[in-house]
């Protein structure tokens, strides 16, 4: 028995990690978007969560993600049936116009989701159970504030995710003050220009978003908040800052550095954990067999092609027509009028296997955050046609990286389109730039995954979040812009300044004083 146990002993201390022996924790995730980015980066994490033994419960739309094995699933009908209220009277389209329309639309939404999710039966069923326990939140980091009261509720620590990159809300959220590097939420109308007159508009934009924030979203969200948990307003105000850390979509190599708090953590590619769905027979053998390559194009899982304007279907089909690249086109209508033979439709395209294929020579997308991670992961250049939102700025990074190139969709002409395309495919510096941006974003001292995995843990190890959370109160604007050492220099500068001014002009008196009491005694000496 003894010498049994001693081998078990040796057995443990051989094998065992103390990171293996983690205890279960109760974990509630709400995720209540009816769209498949957020999941895609949501899914691996939630997947790897419940494989080391954690309890998960999430909240989601119907159908939105599929099941996922080991997770207890509450779904809100309601959800589904709000989008599709946006679809059919085509509200959505208000993202297109403006980024007040943008705006205000988002911010309907966001309420909606909210009240939706609260009123709804099986979260209701779960809020009055006295057994229901947990220990860890974790939400989009979006404007789901009147959501925050989960987290007094059940006395749990918050995380954030975020499928999109990062914004002045999401340094907000963080605790991360860094006006120098803040990025809008829409990208409409902002400057990537740096001259002295483009930084005073991006501010004006920012601050019209701050605004825009404060006296349309916030308000809206409390009024859920207090309906549905009867918390005070600074209660409200208090738990937008109880965010323990935010896992953000982002790596430094495919955007502008950035001074992160320490409880903004990059996951940027997460999605990359899964395997790729495979192409099929047919689409492989059409990309195997395009002797001058192949050029992707797809809008991403969210924009169909009916949502374009006609003129902008034509002028995408006439431009296809005059390269001699095959095209995989990611779209519904497989009985376009006027598609060339070189063009394979398909409604759902095997994205990541198709960029991996070696005759891949050029990503043509809306320019979605995944897809270009995708793009860059696979080292193939990109044209942009940014639509709305964070779409703008992450192709003007791969523009200003020498990897992509990008046009104004709504100004979109066929001849511009086919110049555009002959000059990514032929000028091998898109390439090359392509090819070694995918190498720096691979390198990496740990997978997103991983990345992803250890922090949620140490944000259930590590409730205490003074040590990684900047609190910004601790450092008012007076100090946060060294006002107080400005005003210090100044004030001992304006001292200097005014002494050596004040002994001048005593110094000028004098002499202009005696100057002319040296005239006046030169003239009383000649009478």
């Amino acid at each position: 028995m003894r010498l049994s146990s001693a081998w078990l002993a040796i057995g443990v201390c051989l094998f065992w990690h103390p990171n293996d022996l983690i205890q279960a924790a109760n974990i509630l995730g709400v995720f209540p978007f009816h769209y498949g980015s957020p999941f895609l980066v949501v899914r691996p994490l939630i997947q790897a969560l419940v494989q080391r033994g954690h309890n998960v419960t999430l909240i989601t739309p119907e159908g939105m993600p599929p099941d996922i094995k080991g997770v207890r699933h509450i779904r809100v009908s309601k959800l589904n049936k709000r989008m599709q209220v946006l679809i059919e009277t085509d509200q959505i389209l208000g993202f297109l116009s403006n980024k007040w329309m943008e705006a205000m639309l988002a911010a309907t939404m966001y309420f909606n989701m909210c009240q939706d999710i609260l009123s709804d039966d099986g979260v209701q069923g779960m809020l009055k159970d006295d057994r229901e326990q947990f220990d860890l939140i974790m939400m989009d980091a979006s404007n789901l504030d009147a959501l925050y009261g989960l987290v007094e509720y059940y006395n749990a620590t918050l995380i954030g995710i975020t499928s999109i990159s990062v914004n002045w809300y999401t340094e907000e959220l963080a605790g991360n003050p860094a006006p120098s590097i803040y990025e809008p939420i829409s990208q409409i109308g902002y400057s990537r220009d740096t001259s002295i007159l483009s930084r005073i508009y991006n501010w004006i934009h920012i601050n019209e978003e701050r605004l825009l924030e404060h006296l349309v979203v916030l308000p809206a969200q409390l009024r859920v908040f207090k309906k549905f948990f009867g918390y005070s307003e600074q209660k409200f105000y208090e738990l937008r800052n109880r965010f323990s850390l935010i896992l953000v979509n982002n790596h430094f190599s495919v955007g502008r550095v950035r001074s992160n708090v320490p409880n903004l953590i990059e996951v940027g590619g997460l999605h990359l954990s899964e395997s790729p769905e495979p192409c099929g027979e047919e689409l492989k053998k059409f990309m195997d067999e395009a002797e001058n390559g192949v050029i992707y194009f797809s809008m991403g899982l969210d924009i169909m092609v009916k949502f374009l304007p006609e003129n902008l279907q034509q002028t995408l089909v006439k431009s296809f027509a005059k390269v001699k690249q095959r095209i995989v086109w990611k779209n519904e209508f497989f009985n376009m009028p006027n598609k060339s033979e070189n063009i394979y439709v398909i409604e759902k395209a095997p994205q990541r296997d198709v960029l991996a294929h070696p005759n891949v020579r050029l990503f043509i997308t809306n320019g979605g955050l995944l897809s270009v991670m995708e793009a860059v992961d696979s080292g193939v250049p990109m044209l942009g046609l940014p639509v709305f939102f964070d779409q703008f700025g992450n192709l003007k990074w791969g523009q200003s990286a020498g990897m992509a190139e990008v046009l104004d969709i709504s100004n979109l002409n066929a001849e511009t389109l086919t110049n555009t395309i002959h000059e990514l495919i032929e000028n091998p510096s898109y390439s090359l730039r392509a090819k070694k941006m995918s190498k720096t974003f691979k390198d990496r001292p740990m997978s997103p995954l991983d990345t992803a995995v250890w922090w949620t843990e140490y944000a259930l190890r590590n409730r205490d979040i003074s040590r990684i959370r900047l609190n910004v109160e601790e450092i008012p604007l007076f100090h946060y812009y060294k006002i107080d050492i400005i005003l210090t220099f100044a004030s001992r500068f304006g001292l200097i300044a005014a002494s050596v001014i004040f002994l001048g002009s005593v110094f000028f008196r004098k002499c202009v004083t005696g100057d002319i009491r040296n005239r006046m005694y030169f003239n009383f000496s000649i009478k």
